[in-house]
């Protein structure tokens, strides 16, 4: 997601032996026994908000039934952001020329965050790095300032390897509230993304098939950190948004047969249903991608403006009468900007909802989720 849509020490270096991560297919997950789908948010700034604020959204959504939230290390800006008048700025975990060295501000500020979902049974996706900051569309981080464009950053060597002790520092770091390392904490955290939608500003790449193997390179890295941990490593979204009907990136080939990828993350903004429906179970299904590579599939990112054609309520059914686990962007603590009384100048996007606006009914919506049939078993991945 473009945060900003419009209705849109040291470095250590790894050892890590990598196989032929794209080589083999695992086998099919696919389940009879009648295992659930479930729904979900995404809150890319939840760990810069209040304790309170945070226990209250999180509760809010327990109570309706959400199963997971999707979190990013990032930094947040003191102020308003989408609604939310009071986020505290939290720094990057690797500033601005100093690549390698990590403030673990923002790793302890999750932390806090993973210990409200876990009390309320809600599990985490962690996205490690948003591939907008690379490219420019969402600010320009270290990476960019070191590397100056996306196709540099995701052809360098030592690009690669800086990214990789970044995985290694997020994966390993010792939680002060679980006393465990993240990566054994697959009773919190049910994956790590590899990027935010990696490769969004790389189109050459991504239409020649990712030939520098980015993508599965960082999810056998990722692997091997994580060892015999029940955690996943999902896509994050490749390529940014599916639209229908000429960008199908999310289900990239080469991350689709890699072995050391576990789900397939779809990200999409579509005007209409049936654009969903051709993505979901029509001529270009990634339910049907997915099974046959023996890949779990969810749609990590999805969301509504007020100008398309169908609602939110309309849309969710595609996704629930298919059992397909989704998650939105983003259900917001605070007022969307449909709601009365919305702050101005709070960066909205246009898909929030709000935990009380009538945009959409997410508690239904969530309970429709909980109750389907998923199209693969999701026991043990989540609550």
């Amino acid at each position: 997601m473009l945060l900003n849509r419009t209705s849109s020490g040291p470095a250590i270096a790894l050892t890590f032996s990598l196989a032929c991560y794209h080589c083999a297919r695992p086998q099919n997950p696919r389940d009879s026994s009648g295992s659930k789908s479930w729904a979900g948010s995404n809150l890319y700034f939840l760990h810069g908000l209040p304790l309170s604020d945070q226990t209250n959204y999180v509760e809010t959504l327990a109570a309706w039934g959400v199963k997971v939230l999707r979190l990013w290390v990032t930094q947040t800006s003191a102020g308003c952001v989408k609604g939310s008048t009071d986020v505290q700025a939290v720094p990057p975990l690797e500033a601005i020329g100093f690549i390698g060295t990590y403030n673990t501000s923002v790793l302890a500020s999750l932390d806090n965050t993973l210990k409200i979902l876990s009390d309320n049974g809600i599990k985490a996706i962690i996205s490690p790095h948003d591939a907008g900051s690379i490219n420019g569309s969402n600010g320009c981080d270290a990476y960019c300032a070191k590397y100056h464009n996306s196709d540099t950053f995701y052809s360098s060597t030592d690009a690669k390897t800086n990214y990789d002790n970044r995985l290694k520092q997020i994966l390993t770091y010792q939680s002060p509230n679980f006393g465990r390392p993240w990566a054994s904490l697959s009773d919190v955290i049910l994956a790590f993304d590899i990027q935010n939608e990696p490769m969004i500003g790389s189109t050459d790449m991504l239409e020649n098939n990712d030939p520098n193997d980015w993508i599965c390179g960082r999810a056998g890295v990722m692997k091997n950190i994580l060892g015999n941990s029940n955690i996943k490593v999902a896509t994050g979204g490749i390529g940014g948004s599916e639209y229908c009907c000429n960008h199908e990136w999310n289900m990239l080939n080469k991350a689709l047969y890699c072995d050391a990828i576990d789900i397939m993350s779809v990200h999409g903004y579509m005007s209409k249903a049936t654009d969903w429906a051709y993505f979901i179970n029509g001529s270009a299904s990634v339910l049907n991608q997915a099974n046959s590579a023996g890949k779990h599939v969810m749609v990590e990112e999805w969301g509504v403006s007020t100008s398309y054609q169908d609602d939110f309520n309309v849309q969710v059914s595609v996704f629930n009468d298919n059992g397909m686990p989704w998650l939105y962007w983003q259900v917001i603590p605070g007022l969307d900007q449909t709601q009365s009384g919305a702050p101005s100048s709070c960066g909205y996007d246009g898909f929030e909802i709000g935990l009380a606006s009538s945009k959409g009914d997410i508690a239904d919506a969530a309970a429709a989720a909980n109750a389907a049939t998923a199209n693969q078993s999701w026991i043990g991945y989540v609550p």
